[in-house]
């Protein structure tokens, strides 16, 4: 639900409509990014947290979402949101974050509302 939220945010300070992003060509590719084994985002994530270089893994495979994400930062730091998945993403594939400090810092945040009307 964060990460939809954080996209939804993304979507709309750019000028998008958050049904594109409530509907099925954002969940639904959220989800199956997110969570099929066959995803090579998922894969690239996993070995990610189980500390592997990013570039040892783009070495072995394609990972479509490591552009994305660093696209995606740059907008969302143009549009002066605060992302936090989307920045502890960035963080990670340029290694200026542990693996096993990721999780720590991000429910380490003051909690907030997490809902924001679209």
């Amino acid at each position: 639900t964060r990460a939809s939220s954080e996209l939804c945010d993304l979507c709309v300070a750019m000028g998008g409509d958050p049904a594109t992003i409530h509907g099925l060509s954002g969940i639904g590719d959220l989800m199956l990014t997110c969570f099929s084994p066959k995803s090579r985002n998922q894969q690239c994530g996993q070995r990610l947290m189980k500390g592997e270089r990013i570039n040892d893994i783009l070495q072995e495979m394609t990972v479509e979402g490591v552009a994305t994400a660093q696209v995606a930062m740059a907008y969302a730091e143009m549009c002066g949101l605060d992302l936090p998945l989307f920045g502890m993403v960035h963080s990670l594939l340029n290694e200026t974050v542990k693996p096993s400090q990721a999780v720590e810092l991000l429910m380490g945040r003051p909690l907030k509302l997490e809902t924001t009307p679209h």
